[in-house]
């Protein structure tokens, strides 16, 4: 009956460092899986704001408007408050993405603008693009994200 008792730590020994790896690597995937959700978020939150937010501009709507500009805000975005769909995606990803390794990797956020058509059935389109380097837990090559990924995610939505 010992002898049981001393094969069930081995066993135990063995098996479960294997299953502390499995374990983290389910959570550090999955947490990368959640920023992606993020990201994705975050250029549709800008680019859903930066369209309804046109009313005041001249219809068909053209990228050479003066408000645009006030509309997509500067890239890289700074500042803060929601003035512009820049700094609305910018602070969306940045209060919802997990960071690890005690880094807070801000996410960067670019905006442009998309001509289409011609005449009177032109019209103009806003681009939001949110990229972000992903950084896993850090235990190397036992790690399920090795070193850093990238995350990115555009939404186009077309002024209203």
């Amino acid at each position: 009956m010992n002898m049981e008792r001393g094969a069930a730590a081995v066993e135990f020994a063995i098996v479960f460092p294997i299953m502390l790896l499995v374990m983290f690597g389910i959570v550090e995937f999955g947490t990368m899986m959640y920023d992606q959700i993020m990201v994705t978020n975050a250029a549709r939150e800008g680019a859903r704001w930066g369209s309804v937010q046109s009313v005041s501009l001249t219809h068909p709507v053209s990228c050479s408007d003066p408000g645009i500009a006030a509309i997509q805000g500067s890239s890289p975005c700074s500042g803060s408050g929601s003035g512009s769909a820049c700094m609305v995606a910018s602070n969306y990803a940045a209060s919802t993405l997990i960071s690890y390794q005690g880094k807070s990797n801000s996410p960067s956020v670019s905006v442009n603008c998309n001509t289409f058509g011609s005449g009177s059935t032109s019209g103009a389109a806003i681009e939001v693009t949110v990229n972000y380097t992903f950084q896993g837990l850090g235990f190397g090559i036992l790690s399920a994200v090795q070193g850093s990924s990238n995350l990115s995610s555009t939404a186009v939505m077309y002024y209203e």
